[in-house]
Order: C-alpha cells, then structure tokens, then sequence
C-alpha cells in the first residue's frame, strides 16, 4: 500500500523545511513521497542535465524510510526550445497560438511547450525522460517513474471554449492517421460525404457541424495521446528497465468532475491510457471541484478509473490536502471526516493507497495558500492527523493483497455515445449525466455496482455481469449488439434506455433500427422531443409512477413483447421479451438522467419511482454469495442513502469493505445465500456497525472456494 505526499515542485518548498518536513512524514506513518521533476529545472541548456537537488531529496527520502515516486513534468519545458519554433506551438481551432507562460500548477513556466506531433520536440522529451529513469535507474528508494502528469490535450484545461490542436505537425499526423483508418481518398468521400481530390485537401473539422468528421477528430487526438503515453513510457523503461511505469489522471475523462464529461474536450482517455503503464491512478480534488456530492462524485471516479486499470495496481495518486482555490484566499478546507470517507472510497474500488496534493501549503501563485495537509509552520492539521489515522488503518497487508471482485450489476460505459454527445455541439453533460443516474440510484440503495467499458465487451462472456444498463445508448456496432444478444441468451438481465443503436459508430443513422429489433423485438416510430426538454412520465400496472427526460420513443412491440409500463397516453413506456434464457427490457426516455438532477428538475417528486424503476432489475446483493443488503436505520427513515458495499478476494478468504457516507452511525446487515458455508464465520448475516463518515473492513474464510 502506498501512503504518502507530493513534496517538492520546484523551486518549493525549500531546502530549510526538507529534513523537518520528511522526518514529519515518517512519523505520520506514511511510507512514500512524491518529488516533481521539470524539465526547465533539470536542463537549462541542452544536454546539460543537474539532477543535484532531486539528488538531495532522494537521499534524505530514502533515509527517513520513505519510498520516492518520481514525477517527470516536460511541460515544463525549456524556453531554449522557444526560439525559433513559434510555428510550433499548440494553435486553437481559431488559430490562436498558445505561447510558453506559467500556469497555476508550474510556477517555473516554460508551459505548455510546444505540441508533440513536432517529432523533433518529441524527441526531446522522450529524451529527457529518458535521461531522468536512467539517472535514478539504481536508487533504491526511487520506485516509480511517472511520466505524465494527468495526461490529457495540455492547453485544454485554459481553452475548454476552444479545440486544439491545429498546428501543422497535428495538421499532418491527423491525416496520416486517417489513412491508416481508410484504405483510400475514396474510402474517406464516401465516409464524411465530401469531394477531395487529394489528401492535401483534407483538414481538421474547425467548427461543429457535420458529425462523421468531427468523430473522426476526436477519435484521432485520444490514439494520438495514447501514442504520446506510449513514447513516454517506453522511454522510461530504456532508462530504467526495473523500474514501475506508471500515470493518472485528472479525473475520469467519460464523466467529469461535476460528471458534464470531458472525453472530447479535454481528451484524457482512462480506457486507453491505462494500457500503456504499469500502476494507474487518478487525481482528486473533492471539495475544491465535485461540488457538495462530493463523497458521492469521488467514489463514482474511483469505480470508473478502477474499471479502467483493468487489473492494474490503481491508487489515488494525488487527493486534496488542503483548501483547493475557487477563489482569492482558497475555499472550503477537508474535514477529518472527508479524509476518511476519500481513503475508504479508493479502497472499497481496489485502491492500493493514497497519496495527498500536497505535503505544505503552495507558497506561490494562484494555487497559494491553498492545498497543504500541514499548517504554514508544518504543524499538523486535523486533516493531517486524519490522513495519519487512514495510513494506520489501511496499510494493513490483507487489504494490500485482496483483489477486488467485481459486481454483478454492471453500467455500461460508451466511449462511442460519448463522443457522438460532444460531436453533437458538446452536449457530453447529458451522457455522464446519465452514467451517473444508474450508477447513483444503485450507490441509493446500498447495491454493488460497477462498470463495463465498450473495450471489454468481449470480456461478457466469460464475467460475473448479471445485470447491464446501457444509459443514453445512442451507438452501439454491430460486434457489440452480438455480444448483448449472445448475454441475454446465456441468462443476462439487459436494461436498456430509449434509441439503442439510433447510430453507427460512423455517427450514422441505423434506420433499420438493428440493435432495436434484435435485441428488443421493437420496431422504431418516432422519437419525440418533451416541451423545453423536459421532463415526461409513465406508469406501472400498480399506480407507481416514474419519469424520463428530454424524450420519448415510440416504438411497434412484435408479438413476443409484453409491455410493463405505458405513458400517460398510453404508449409502451416499457417493455420485457424473453431472448434465450434471459432478458431485454427497453425503457421508451432517458430515466437516468432525470434521477441524476431530479431534486433539481422537480423537487423530487418523481425521483424515488425512478430509482425504483433503475434498480429494479438488479441483483440486490450485487455477489455471487450475497443475497442481499439491509440497512434497518435507512429503511425505517426513509433516507435515501446507503453504505457503499464493496467485496474483495483474498486466498481462501474474502474482505468486505463498507463506507458511510452518512452523518451518522449506520448498521449493515449483509445476508449470505444459503448454499454459503464459512469456516468458523458469522453464519447467513453479517451485521455491521459502521461509524459516521468512516469505513470498516470484515474479513472471514470461506469453506468454499
């Protein structure tokens, strides 16, 4: 388990505070320290490299018992590499170049450098990179190479209003890529509708539009990325073959902060990234950038980014230390309770640590006085001994060696959908909007879920998935109906909102409604629009009422269709067909929208028949061995919120974590079905008693295996 800080971005903090601050580490319990490496730092003339203060750092980390991660910034880049290549710079779609300067997370500027699709520029960074692995190639203390911080299209975070990048090199890789793509000229006519007569014709999509082009965009920047990554890292591993590669990101690129999505805007690709390093991990910044939910929001990125590390070691790289900066002097500063529910959130996802942005308060530019675990004088902080407490308690060796097991309620994740939303004038909101509908009706009721990216729908066949929900299913390919038709027919329960597969992934319109028919047995009528986009509601046989949002389809049931739901003029509002052994069930508008925002739309009037109709479906104890999961307290009062619920494996042995995110103690029965027999456990019900704004751990042998 990795428990630890950011230190040291130079030129802070300096060099009076390091043995006291490092010492202090220690003591804390912590166990790992992270130290940034920027390239203007380390080579003020090129191929003069001085590592001698990160040297310093090094020895005294290592002599403290602290392991060192290494965080290489080229985004820092030298302003040698300036002169002369101001063509080179990151350019907008409007043609504004971005000059080197210094953003609020580099205070020796020198950002953004110039775009990596200039070979020459990307030479030099893999070179410095390169060079940074193998000096620490034999220090013990070094464990890991970090060769991107939070990657994503640099410039993007200052420019969201705008695209990039238009420069020349980008101009030409974008082109190139399209070849690999299209077998000829021809090929790409036919694609995006246009007439060129040469490839030299060919250019970036400047304004929103025509989809197929500006699909064919973003999905050029994510592999380019990607392919940035994979420079990065295979330069890491040249210089220092035994060392760890790893990176995170900012935040789940398909969901967002405040879940309104990035995935097209800011380019930051969780799915793909992941592939190209050894450990993975995500940055945080609850109470500065998730807003009031923030318990909620981070969790829901923690299962995201987990799903994304695919088995990889995954742990929270960088988490708010102190007050983040909404404003002049810092906003709201972490609790000692936040602290706690963050570190069990990345635990309960299969987190293998937490590291804390940062160590002591920024002393300079937009980010001071803000972040520090620490007071200005190193002092502790509650916070600080909060953090202290989590390192105790969870650098436990069963909690480092459980593998978590993945739930049998599963969301799926659309990379394609996602994108079609943004090329649809950057609507990205309304798809993580609805991700987080599903995912937060189940997180309501204290039922395991977890997601399933468009990448591993190969993987259905052989998963413990259950349950689907495909939330705002606007593309799906023809391979990945075949796959949900082959998981209904073994016995899989698919729930799926209005329009599944209304595109192709070339963002064309299926007007033969494949994955409709197949899938549902529906044949499409028409889609209609709510008043102001608004919302629409429905009823079930028994009174009970729900709602969806912007939307309604209306379909033709065939004959082996049985309609469960009508709106209130009496249109299927939802429908069930046995296919195989299991299920498909269409819902006709977009719930999981509405239940994301519903407090918002209506007061919350509707939401809690919307959550009844998400969850509806699902395995409500979410395992293999669990039946179900009760909280008296919440049932009885009606509160709306339970503790998360989240098994791991161990050999032999299981661990259950639950987190409370309430304000008060909860009590947790966990019912075992009856086939279950554990040796020397509980018997069918585990009860647990979870303190307020913390988390427990429950480990126990099973007697089958």
């Amino acid at each position: 388990m990795l428990y630890g800080a950011q230190y040291y971005r130079p030129p802070f903090p300096g060099r009076a505070c390091w043995r006291r601050d490092l010492a202090h580490m220690k003591e804390l319990g912590f166990n790992c320290v992270k130290h940034w490496a920027v390239w203007n730092w380390i080579e003020r003339e090129p191929g003069c490299f001085d590592f001698s203060e990160l040297d310093e750092l090094v020895a005294l980390s290592r002599e403290y018992g602290l392991q060192v991660i290494i965080n290489t910034v080229p985004e820092g880049a030298p302003y040698w590499t300036y002169e002369g290549n101001e063509e080179d710079l990151y350019r907008t779609a409007d043609g504004q170049r971005v000059a080197y300067g210094g953003p609020a997370n580099l205070p020796s500027g020198g950002w953004p450098g110039l775009c990596m699709d200039k070979p020459e520029f990307a030479a030099l960074v893999v070179a410095f990179i390169e060079e940074t692995a193998r000096h620490f190639a034999d220090e013990p203390a070094v464990i890991a190479i970090d060769v991107w911080n939070e990657p994503h299209l640099e410039p993007m975070y200052d420019y969201r209003s705008n695209m990039l990048c238009y420069c020349r090199h980008s101009r030409d890789a974008f082109r190139t890529w399209l070849k690999g793509k299209y077998p000829s000229l021809d090929a790409l006519n036919r694609a995006w509708y246009r007439t060129y007569s040469s490839w030299e014709q060919v250019e970036p999509p400047p304004r929103f539009g025509t989809w197929a082009d500006m699909l064919d965009w973003r999905r050029f920047w994510l592999d380019n990325l990607a392919g940035w990554l994979k420079l990065r890292a295979g330069a890491a591993r040249r210089g220092a073959p035994g060392k760890v590669v790893q990176t995170h990101v900012a935040y789940s690129g398909i969901l967002g902060n405040r879940i309104v999505g990035g995935l097209g805007n800011e380019l930051g690709d969780e799915f793909l990234l992941a592939r190209e390093v050894d450990w993975f991990g995500l940055s945080s910044f609850p109470k500065w950038l998730m807003g009031p939910d923030h318990a909620y929001r981070h969790l829901i990125h923690n299962e995201m980014v987990a799903e994304a590390a695919h088995g990889k070691l995954f742990y929270q790289v960088e988490l708010q230390g102190g007050a983040g900066k909404p404003g002049l002097l810092g906003g709201e500063v972490p609790d000692a309770g936040d602290v706690k529910i963050w570190n069990w959130n990345t635990i309960s996802a299969g987190g293998k640590g937490t590291v804390y942005w940062q160590y002591a308060p920024e002393p300079a530019g937009v980010e001071s006085p803000g972040f520090g675990l620490t007071g200005f004088a190193g002092e502790d902080t509650p916070r600080s001994l909060a953090a202290s407490e989590c390192a105790g308690r969870l650098n436990l060796p069963e909690l480092d060696a459980a593998v978590r097991v993945p739930a049998e309620n599963a969301v799926y994740a659309s990379r394609s959908s996602d994108l079609l939303t943004f090329a649809s004038e950057r609507r990205e909101e309304m798809y993580a909007g609805s991700l987080s509908g599903v995912f937060r009706a189940a997180y309501e009721r204290g039922i395991p879920v977890r997601f399933l990216h468009e990448d591993y729908i190969g993987e259905l066949a052989e998963a413990t998935v259950r349950f689907l929900y495909l939330p705002l299913p606007l593309v799906l390919s023809e391979r990945e109906t075949e796959h949900l038709v082959r998981f209904v027919e073994r016995g899989g329960t698919l729930v799926s909102e209005a329009c599944p597969g209304l595109y192709r992934p070339d963002g064309l319109l299926d007007q033969e409604g494949t994955a409709l028919r197949r899938l549902f047995g529906l044949g499409h009528r028409e889609i209609q629009g709510m008043p102001d986009w608004g919302m629409v509601t429905a009823r079930w046989e028994d009174g009970t009422v729900f709602a969806g949002k912007w939307y309604r389809q209306l379909v033709n049931p065939g004959q082996d269709v049985r309609v469960l739901a009508r709106f209130e003029d009496g249109e299927a509002a939802v429908t069930e067909r046995l296919l195989g052994k299991g299920r498909a069930v269409w819902i006709g508008t977009y719930p999981s929208y509405y239940h994301e925002h519903g407090l918002e739309l209506d007061g919350g009037g509707k939401r809690d028949g919307t959550r009844d109709l998400l969850t509806r479906f699902m395995s409500l104890g979410g395992y293999g061995i669990i039946e179900k999961v009760e909280v008296p307290e919440c049932e009885s009062s009606g509160i709306s919120l339970a503790p998360v619920v989240r098994l791991h494996r161990l050999e032999g042995e299981y661990l259950l974590t639950v987190v409370n995110h309430l304000e008060r103690e909860a009590r947790v029965k966990v019912w075992f079905r009856e086939e279950q027999a554990f040796a020397g456990g509980p018997g069918k019900c585990l009860e647990l008693t979870v303190p307020a704004r913390d988390g427990i751990c429950a480990r126990w042998s099973s007697s089958r295996r």
